[in-house]
């Protein structure tokens, strides 16, 4: 069976189980979801599941088991991003590898992760080998945005959605593998927004730290004080990365203000550790104008891929947030 070490997604695994007991198995299939909630360790696991020396049980402890995860295996093929984009070399060598028949599994697999990120050669190449699949091979498409992919690919895959795990679940994992406490659990998972990858690899302090400065950003004193609003605006906007770490975390304080003024129940909210904040805050600000930031700051988000001043974009939202506050 598919890895029970994987947190959440039942309705994933129940379909690819029922895939494997039946022998139907399909050619393709497009896992997508949110980033970094367990697609491609789905994915591995499953490839795992077929190839297992022990037929069928994905022990993670057989030869082809641990081949799999340090991506070694022979008949088990990992494609992942050159920098931005997958390229159409990197299709073609997938495809060599589809011509020959499995040398010591059970089937040829190729895993393409962030397939989205396949570039208008590639996309176009690997679309051959959809259209005719060799019997003996398996290709798992692993996808956040599904909408970037060829419509001609989404019609050839079997699609199979991944929704975040519950934040129990989530916080379980973190107090087994990190130690955390439960409080410090819960507050991971939250502010992880459901992804546990993310939550994994994240550091609570650091997470706070970043949260802490954004959100600092919308304090009433911040916001009334013009000479510092314009001085912030420059500061979290002077790298890309920061500047949209700052959106996001300015988007989920706005996001628990507006569930806060109609729902105050903590298990809806994100930002657990500041209820009082968000229980003062939420006074200031009305539905409608907190409607219309967030919408706002989602333009922005992608606009702000083409180039945009990213000072002007900081300076419009704190602008929008003083004058209605």
């Amino acid at each position: 069976m598919i890895s029970t070490a994987i947190i959440g997604h039942e309705r994933p695994k129940k379909i690819l189980c029922a895939a494997l007991a039946q022998k139907e198995v399909a050619h393709a299939y497009l896992f997508h979801g949110e980033a970094s909630i367990g697609k491609f360790t789905t994915a591995k696991a499953f490839a795992k599941t077929i190839q297992c020396e022990k037929q069928g049980d994905a022990c993670g402890e057989c030869r082809a088991c641990k081949a799999i995860e340090s991506g070694i295996h022979p008949d088990v093929q990992i494609i992942q991003p050159d920098g931005s984009q997958i390229k159409i070399d990197q299709v073609r060598i997938l495809q060599e590898a589809l011509v020959f028949k499995p040398l010591i599994g059970n089937r040829k697999i190729i895993i393409v992760d962030e397939a989205e990120s396949m570039n208008p050669e590639a996309a176009n190449c690997f679309l051959k080998t959809l259209e005719e699949p060799p019997d003996h091979s398996l290709l798992i498409l692993v996808a956040s945005q599904p909408h970037r992919l060829l419509p001609t690919i989404l019609s050839r895959c079997q699609r199979i959605r991944f929704d975040p795990p519950k934040r129990e679940d989530i916080a379980g994992r973190l107090i087994r593998q990190k130690g955390l406490s439960q409080p410090e659990a819960e507050l991971l998972a939250a502010l992880s927004l459901g992804r546990i990858g993310l939550a994994l690899t994240n550091d609570l302090g650091q997470l706070l730290d970043q949260r802490d400065k954004a959100v600092s950003l919308l304090s009433p004193e911040a916001l009334s004080d013009l000479d510092q609003l314009f001085e912030n605006s420059r500061t979290y906007a002077g790298d890309e990365e920061t500047f949209r770490a700052t959106l996001d975390w300015i988007l989920i304080w706005l996001r628990d203000l507006l569930v806060y003024r109609h729902n105050p129940d903590p298990r809806l909210l994100i930002n657990l550790d500041r209820r009082e904040e968000l229980s003062q805050h939420s006074k200031h600000f009305s539905t409608d104008l907190l409607l219309k930031i967030m919408a706002l700051l989602a333009a922005f988000h992608w606009a702000a891929r083409r180039n945009l001043n990213r000072t002007l974009v900081l300076e419009t939202v704190l602008l929008e947030l003083r004058d209605n506050l």
